[in-house]
């Protein structure tokens, strides 16, 4: 279609003892709680791009063999697609850091069934789907929502 616009964005469920980490945004930037992740540069396969954003972002290095492709999100925004591609990993080196502290408050661990209040809603449906081992979600689909996980 003349006009549309495609773009990727990567995410990482980071799983420890029974938790996902979560970021929380600064009010200029929605204020939600979100997942480490980012778009997809040109240059980049979904793998360079979720390392580089974890880096980036958290501090952290993982590597290929410890992550899972766990769910995809496909988003019509105007007219521009926007697919959402998570993965899941619960192996990384480093220290988990607040790398940048402009444009996240805080980095903080959260059980799925005690998320915060203000996940955005593409985060919250990724989550549910990923406890229910749905791998797809789009505007018109969502898993099963209950009113907590």
């Amino acid at each position: 279609m003349k006009g549309s616009k495609q773009r990727i964005v990567v995410r990482l469920i980071l799983e420890q003892k029974n938790k996902v980490l979560l970021l929380r945004r600064p009010k200029s930037k929605g204020g939600n709680y979100s997942l480490v992740g980012g778009h997809v540069e040109d240059y980049e396969s979904l793998m360079q791009a979720l390392k580089r954003e974890t880096y980036e972002e958290a501090g952290i290095v993982i590597k290929r063999k410890h992550l899972r492709l766990v769910h995809l999100a496909h988003r019509q925004k105007g007219y521009q697609s926007v697919l959402y591609v998570f993965f899941a990993c619960s192996k990384w080196k480093g220290k988990i850091v607040n790398q940048e502290p402009s444009k996240c408050l805080a980095l903080e661990w959260f059980a799925l069934d005690r998320l915060p209040r203000k996940v955005s809603p593409t985060t919250l449906t990724a989550l549910h789907a990923y406890r229910l081992g749905e791998y797809y979600s789009d505007d018109k689909y969502k898993p099963l929502m209950h009113s907590h996980l």
